[in-house]
């Protein structure tokens, strides 16, 4: 009994953990030292070792086996620009061997779970604990003259299938009373230089293309430098710069395949707060035929909704085109395959905040006194005062503040957004600033910056902006734990 309790305590922390914003790694790496410049080989040693550690946590995201698959496209996309995954490094210990003219070092580093999850997810490439349901198609060979006399279709199926696993794509024969999509497979026509006895090198492509019912879908092109006329060679060389680019195509299987399970997504872009989408949806869904979507993922950008509507996807979009609402207008609705994604311009007055009565108690005495609050459970987008300091808390990581600020432009003054995170948080709050038409302009995490400066030279003529503040996460599903809220005081001043 004691041990079922320890395993589901267990599991609940895991859970925990993962649900949080950022990983700790650690990771080192020994370089050469060249001409004694111990300067130097100290820095290529942190930048090795920045690399080691983003691989290392790459293994809490994917199965080992597809890691080592894959690590020719992570390391071309991903592991060679560690710096845009780390929030911060902690030298454990350095140290010149003089006599085998080498510097070691030993770091650890803390790293953006969010950032690491999309790069993966723009890569095409599914997570470990991530159920995708696996897809069947057939492969179709080049029958040009060079890989026809190669006969070396068995393996460059078994090359294809085993780069091809990790994105749980299987590779079927033709079944009866089956239509699957096909991968068409082919080489240029500078391949048949292969077949020259003489040959010495050859720029030499690869095509793959993506075909359902007689359409293509997508396609995707290589090329590489070929000057070794051994067709085994030749064909893991060419997948390998395949699948470099492949990512589009792999989306575009993936979303033939929601497409077919009848699952609709609509994608809620450029809505103040995720409550006021929430309740949006809810009037909407009565009138679109879709009255029971859930929330499948809540970003800083947008609202994704899921779900398997009565109604045809097509008759869903006719809806929203002709669905009218007083607090906003449609300013963009496009389709995707089972994705619509629905742009919205919002017609919200303007809310006061509220006369603070007293200071936070954590809040130091040497700082200003705080001058406004903003009111629990109330949404909208609120007034920012300049020159005045504003306590605010987001009560959890699906929630949002807006703020909007309006800078007198004949001021001719630079202008600072600066802001005092108190007490502790497993967030990692984002703050967004954005123009009167809500393009974003910057955005900085609030736990490692302490300000924004808008420079007279870069502000809206009109003066007017926006400030959003939201979790760089965004919901998750499985979150649990405390401290899953955040505490600020933000203040707008000449700079």
């Amino acid at each position: 009994m004691r041990l079922v309790l320890f395993l589901l305590i267990l599991g609940f922390w895991c859970q925990g953990l993962l649900a949080q914003g950022v990983v700790s790694e650690r990771g080192q790496a020994a370089v050469r030292v060249y001409n004694e410049n111990y300067v130097r080989a100290r820095e290529s040693a942190i930048v090795t070792a920045k690399k080691d550690i983003l691989t290392r946590t790459m293994t809490q995201f994917l199965q080992p086996e597809d890691l080592e698959q894959l690590y020719p496209v992570l390391e071309n996309r991903l592991l060679n620009e560690p710096d845009s995954f780390i929030e911060s490094i902690r030298v454990i210990e350095e140290f010149a061997d003089d006599k085998a003219q080498e510097f070691f070092v030993v770091m650890e580093a803390r790293l953006y779970r969010s950032r690491i999850i999309g790069g993966l997810q723009q890569l095409a490439i599914p997570l470990q604990n991530d159920l995708k349901q696996q897809v069947s198609i057939r492969l179709r060979f080049d029958e040009s003259e060079w890989f026809v006399k190669a006969d070396q279709e068995k393996l460059l199926e078994s090359m294809l299938q085993r780069r091809l696993a990790p994105y749980r794509i299987l590779l079927a024969e033709e079944q009866e009373n089956s239509d699957p999509p096909v991968f068409d497979l082919r080489f240029s026509k500078a391949a048949e230089q292969l077949l020259n006895e003489n040959f010495s090198s050859a720029t030499i492509g690869i095509q793959l293309l993506l075909q359902h019912q007689g359409q293509t879908l997508g396609e995707v092109y290589a090329q590489r430098l070929i000057s070794n006329r051994n067709a085994g060679f030749v064909i893991a060389v060419l997948l390998d710069q395949l699948m470099l680019d492949w990512a589009p195509l792999i989306r575009d299987l993936r979303q033939l395949q929601r497409k077919d399970d009848g699952q609709l997504r609509i994608e809620v872009l450029n809505a103040p707060s995720a409550d006021m989408e929430d309740e949006l949806f809810r009037s909407v869904g009565s009138q679109i035929g879709w009255n029971k979507p859930k929330l499948h993922m809540l970003t800083p950008y947008s609202a994704v909704y899921q779900g398997r509507p009565e109604q045809q996807h097509s008759a869903i979009f006719e809806s929203l085109q002709e669905f009218q609402e007083s607090r906003f207008r449609s300013r963009e609705l496009g389709r995707d395959q089972a994705t619509i994604f629905w742009r919205l311009d919002w017609n919200e007055s303007l809310q006061s905040l509220t006369k603070a009565l007293e200071n936070p108690p954590d809040w130091p005495e040497m700082k200003s006194i705080i001058d406004w609050t903003l009111p629990e459970n109330e949404r909208g987008i609120f007034y920012l005062p300049i020159e005045s300091s504003v306590y605010a808390e987001l009560s959890n990581r699906g929630s949002s503040h807006w703020f909007f600020l309006d800078l007198p432009k004949e001021v001719k003054a630079n202008w600072k957004i600066s802001w005092n995170v108190l007490g502790s948080t497993k967030l990692q709050p984002e703050i967004f600033l954005l123009d009167s038409k809500r393009k974003r302009i910057n955005q900085q995490l609030m736990m490692k910056k302490k300000a924004i400066t808008i420079n007279y030279e870069n502000m809206p003529e009109n003066g007017k902006l926006f400030l959003r503040i939201s979790d760089e996460i965004g919901y998750i599903k499985s979150s649990v734990g405390g401290y899953q809220s955040f505490r600020y005081v933000i203040r707008v001043e000449k700079k």
